[in-house]
């Protein structure tokens, strides 16, 4: 299976699209869900380039702990570079291996990483190896099945999606992964959703970034010639310019609990 690689221009780019306001909002629900509080020690599996890492430090404050794992040292780097807590640490990390002892953290988050793993049910296991007793995690993860994006050209955009289907191990994992949890030990405690809508194209739009990963990986993939991508990507212009822009997809937050 062909997997998403993040070269350091493809974790730049992604670092651009979590600044934007969709990315943003949702990482203020995934901090309302997760509530993480001062004095806690808490870790992101699967960090990226930091934000979420950041904000949460924020909440936990100095007399809290922070780490954010990640197997992209160009993620670590960026994150890194933008770092000045003492109490927030970045690491080298196998989701599937946490280099850390039973029962270390408080909470735990895991956004948009255990669908690209594909060994998802040791993440989970580790997740929960690593948290105290009474302690909790929040996975988040798309079903790729809900991403709507119009275009006039419907039988171009489902063949540039079935490609771009491959980027992730579990490209439907929302739908099973509440049994997993529960296998893995945990009590599911809530579940909800996030969904992302934008009738615009633009930098400020999570779409605009989006499009653009999807054009490379599909490239890669040797099965869409380069012209035809490049006839989708500037339909997606064109439909913006024309009012005519719609894209939407939706992440499952999955709230689970490791009770005592």
């Amino acid at each position: 299976m062909a997997e998403l690689e993040y070269t350091n221009a493809a974790a730049r780019k992604l670092e651009d699209m979590y600044r934007t306001g969709d990315v943003i909002a949702q990482r203020v629900e995934t901090r309302r869900l997760l509530k993480p509080c001062a004095g806690e020690t808490v870790i992101d599996i699967g960090c990226g380039p930091g934000f979420l890492c950041e904000e949460i430090a924020d909440a936990v404050g100095t007399s809290g702990r922070v780490i954010g794992i990640d197997v992209s040292q160009d993620f670590l780097s960026l994150a890194t570079s933008r770092n000045h807590r003492s109490f927030l640490e970045y690491r080298f990390g196998d989701a599937t291996a946490i280099d850390a002892p039973d029962q270390s953290f408080d909470a735990a988050v895991c956004a948009q990483v255990a669908e690209y793993i594909p060994d998802v049910d040791r993440v989970l296991t580790e997740t929960y190896r690593v948290l105290r007793p009474g302690g909790r995690a929040l996975f988040v993860a798309t079903d790729w099945d809900t991403l709507v994006w119009h275009s006039d050209k419907p039988e171009r955009m489902d063949v540039v999606l079935k490609s771009w289907e491959a980027h992730c191990a579990h490209p439907r994992l929302p739908r099973k992964l509440g049994q997993r949890l529960k296998r893995a030990g945990f009590t599911v405690a809530e579940v909800s959703t996030f969904p992302i809508v934008n009738l615009t194209w633009s930098t400020s739009t999570y779409s605009e970034g989006l499009a653009d990963l999807v054009r490379s990986f599909v490239s890669a993939q040797n099965e869409i010639p380069l012209d035809v991508l490049a006839l989708w990507r500037e339909e997606l212009e064109e439909l913006s310019s024309a009012g005519n822009y719609f894209f939407s997809i939706c992440r499952f937050m999955f709230l689970a609990c490791k009770l005592g």
